[in-house]
């Protein structure tokens, strides 16, 4: 994938000009993203900002000088980036516990994972087209003003909503963005979709639009390649379910479990570029 390619191209990148001025702006100029959105795609896919990714591997590379080399500790600093000894020493300390001093005279052999091994556990984290580090977001109560039906009618219900829109698009209408809530009924078995738009709590004309309320929630959103298919959606929610370490669960409504998908101007049909935020409602 595009984007996939782009950030291991980065992560290659900044371990060989660690010795630069890197910037979130400069990256993404270097790579054709804009900064916001390569933050956001960088974090997702490495589990810590660019920023904290370029101090880890600066800090790394100077555990190795120091080891293997008999350069002095401002010339370290200076090679890998640092304004000054000063400043790199206390970020050393900060995150090593002991001085550059100490850490070359206890002669600890540092092991440097290779960036191409970092991309392989970097993009492990990609479960299908699923990200498995999701942002954690809080929403209030929402109010959305569309069309419902069985989970085997999705593309008709999209296909009414549309049709809506273009006859006369809710006076209330809070943004351009779309919704896709789905809830499950487990003894039936059945599944129920909502699709349609944000709209203000006490929508003054909603015509033919059936309106559906969601109450607050803290949210687990995950960023969905469109690209690469939703068909490991399920098993990727429960594993993150099982796995995450703040005991998050899910939150139900009315008793069922349910997930809702976010289509903001990322999305953009089935290219390369394009993503659906999964936001899937939990609570501790």
């Amino acid at each position: 994938m595009n984007n996939f390619y782009k950030i291991s191209e980065a992560i290659k990148y900044i371990d060989v000009h660690l010795n630069d001025t890197l910037s979130v702006q400069s990256i993404a100029e270097q790579f054709a993203f804009s900064p916001y959105y390569f933050h956001r795609l960088f974090t997702s896919i490495v589990g810590k900002s660019m920023i904290a990714y370029v101090r880890d591997r600066r800090i790394a590379y100077a555990c190795k000088m120091l080891n293997e080399t008999d350069q002095k500790v401002l010339d370290i600093a200076l090679d890998l980036g640092f304004d000054s000894a000063q400043s790199f020493s206390r970020t050393f300390k900060a995150m090593t516990g002991m001085s550059p001093t100490e850490y070359r005279d206890r002669r600890i052999a540092p092991c440097i994972v290779p960036p191409a091994e970092l991309v392989k556990q970097f993009t492990n984290r990609l479960k299908g087209g699923i990200l498995m580090n999701p942002d954690m977001i809080k929403k209030e109560k929402m109010t959305l003003a569309g069309v419902s039906g069985t989970g085997d009618k999705t593309a008709e219900l999209w296909e009414r909503l549309m049709k809506l829109y273009k006859a006369a698009p809710p006076t209330d209408k809070l943004s351009d963005d779309s919704y896709e809530v789905r809830s499950f009924d487990s003894a039936t078995g059945t599944e129920s979709v909502f699709v349609g738009c944000e709209v203000s709590n006490h929508c003054k004309d909603c015509g033919e639009y059936e309106l559906f309320q969601i109450p607050p929630s803290e949210y687990a959103s995950f960023d969905v390649y469109v690209k690469e298919g939703y068909d490991s959606e399920n098993s990727a929610i429960e594993e993150w379910l099982v796995s995450n370490k703040k005991g998050y669960v899910r939150n139900l409504l009315e008793g069922k479990p349910y997930c809702i998908e976010h289509y903001d101007a990322r999305f953009d049909g089935d290219n390369d570029e394009s993503i659906v935020e999964l936001w899937l409602p939990v609570k501790k």
